[in-house]
């Protein structure tokens, strides 16, 4: 199959005939995504995306495109391919004319599959965020804000007895079809008459009794595979470990569910799918954290995504978010955070990346029940000292991998007049304070100050980014079934709602100064000199009507 080395042929005729066409004004959301997205991809690039085989090929940038217009309206694979032909503003965009019939919706997911087979999930995200940068709109950025959100997998929310029975089907049937003649083995042909079909016992039911009976037909099961590479047969065995205790000479016994381990397996067909919990919410998937620029002046934009376990703690991943962010704004020097990212271990690490985490201190979890906090004994990091409020110094120092141990002598404690007010054991009184407690004191005396407090409001509206990212990006619920395409869909959805601003910002005010001669200057040079005298043509500046960026000036959804 030939793959271009360069631009792919650019039906240009269609984005000509809109400028005089009724219904898509100049500066319309579809003339300005084809000049700025759509012209921006470089086919070289994503030469190694086309599809191997016999199929009719289809040009990769255009997919991408199409993946960008089909998360900014919210819409299927099957809905975004009849858009291309139904919809003239979505051929304009796509640079596509009225001869154009299509494709079928299997090539997008196709595609989906490409992308994460060669490693290039980020490429689209990444190719909109040079676009960003050759119109400025990245530069003397020197301030960040990051949170996270959750994303709910596309998986059923099964009951634990429904879960491994489900497990033990998936095996059941694999391994009947790699050894047909096992179902002449009596204990074989039981399960497979238990188990060949789906069974349902819902969440109502599943006693300690039938969960018992569940774990002894797993370990029978497991037993009778031997060394038939039976598909499920690792999670299956996993499950049986997560869920059940097994005595020796005795019947398995099933965990209670605070004995359950928080990293287990939910469902077999999705055995990466872990459960989150924040307060009172509960959810199935992963979280997502996102980073973008927070400017009063400038439009702002998501710079990068990260999706974790839900139950990894924010304050685990906010490293590699500071050196990230840091090497994706080289200019940054500030990342705002709330108070799940916050420790002094996080402080120093990102002062280390060279940028400044602005977030409110931890508060001390000593000194509860009217018993002395830690605040109020004097550490001496140097001496390895700490003196309680009534002047008695420590006698144990220990340090760990990110706290140090301090403990102060029973006898000493048992005769001291403050006691009722620092312990009530029987043992001395102890302290466990990190390793950066400098740094801690530190953050929280500034997080005291007036100019702390005015600069952490700066961090506010990322709320509002997670909400559109939700709400017109359709974030909250994965399209796709699969850790890397969860994630894959997260940075979608981030990537679309970059585009949403950018054409946003191209239609405002601040953006009608540029003339076409200045805005061809970012599209690639190798355009036909056709292609160069359509869009010279095209009058400048934006109209009136099409000043701000809202959705009725720029059509936009």
């Amino acid at each position: 199959m030939a793959k271009p080395r360069s631009r792919p042929q650019l039906r240009l005729d269609a984005a000509h005939v809109a400028d005089d066409a009724a219904g898509l004004p100049e500066g319309h959301w579809s003339r300005l995504f084809f000049e700025h997205v759509y012209c921006s991809f470089d086919e070289a690039q994503f030469a190694c995306l086309y599809e191997a085989g016999g199929r009719y090929p289809v040009s990769p940038s255009l997919l991408a495109c199409l993946t960008i217009l089909q998360y900014t309206h919210k819409v299927s694979d099957r809905v975004a391919v009849d858009n291309t032909v139904m919809r003239r503003d979505w051929r304009v965009a796509l640079g596509r004319d009225s001869r154009w019939a299509g494709f079928d919706p299997s090539v997008l997911c196709n595609f989906r599959k490409r992308l994460i087979a060669h490693g290039m999930e980020r490429e689209l995200f990444e190719a909109v965020l040079d676009k960003l940068r050759e119109l400025g709109l990245l530069s003397q950025r020197r301030r960040l804000r990051v949170d996270a959100t959750h994303l709910v997998a596309d998986v059923a929310v099964l009951s634990r007895a429904d879960a491994l029975s489900e497990a033990l089907r998936i095996v059941v049937c694999d391994l009947h079809r790699l050894k047909p003649t096992l179902e002449h083995r009596p204990d074989f042909a039981r399960l497979l008459q238990t188990y060949g079909e789906e069974t349902w016992l819902g969440q109502s039911r599943g006693s300690a009794g039938e969960l018992t009976q569940l774990a002894v037909d797993g370990l029978a099961l497991l037993e009778i595979c031997g060394g038939h590479p039976a598909k499920g047969k690792e999670v299956l065995a996993q499950m049986l470990r997560e869920n059940f205790l097994f005595p020796e000479g005795a019947p398995p016994k099933p965990l209670e569910k605070d004995q359950r381990p928080d990293d287990r397996i939910l469902t077999p067909h999705e055995p990466d799918v872990r459960a989150g919990k924040k307060g009172d919410h509960i959810w199935t998937g992963d979280k997502v954290h996102f980073v973008e620029t927070a400017d009063d002046d400038q439009p702002n934009f998501i710079v990068d995504v990260m999706s974790t376990d839900p139950h990894l703690n924010d304050t685990q991943v906010l490293e590699d978010l500071a050196q990230r962010a840091r090497f994706t704004v080289s200019g940054a020097e500030q990342l705002l955070a709330d108070g799940g990212y916050a420790s002094a271990h996080n402080t120093r690490c990102a002062a280390e990346a060279g940028i400044g985490l602005i977030c409110p201190a931890r508060g001390s979890t000593s000194g509860r029940g009217g018993m002395f906090p830690t605040s109020r004994f004097r550490i001496d990091l140097e001496r390895h000292i700490a003196t309680c409020p009534a002047g008695n110094e420590s006698t144990y120092w220990r340090p760990q991998q990110r706290e140090i141990t301090i403990r102060f002598r029973a006898a000493t404690c048992a005769a001291c007049p403050l006691r009722s007010q620092c312990t009530s054991g029987p043992r001395g009184r102890s302290l466990g304070i990190s390793r950066d407690y400098e740094q801690l004191l530190l953050d929280r005396a500034r997080a005291q100050t007036d100019e702390f407090k005015a600069l952490y409001k700066k961090r506010a509206p990322i709320e509002s980014t997670l909400s559109h990212l939700v709400r017109d990006c359709g974030l909250r619920r994965s399209r796709y079934r699969g850790g890397p395409k969860r994630a894959l869909h997260a940075i979608f959805a981030a990537t679309a709602l970059n585009v949403r601003r950018l054409l946003h910002w191209l239609a405002s005010d601040e953006a009608q100064h540029k003339t076409v001669s200045q805005v061809s200057s970012h599209l690639p040079q190798r355009l036909s000199a056709t292609a160069w005298r359509l869009l010279t043509a095209i009058p400048r500046p934006i109209p009136d009507a099409a000043a701000n960026p809202t959705p009725a000036a720029t059509g936009f959804p």
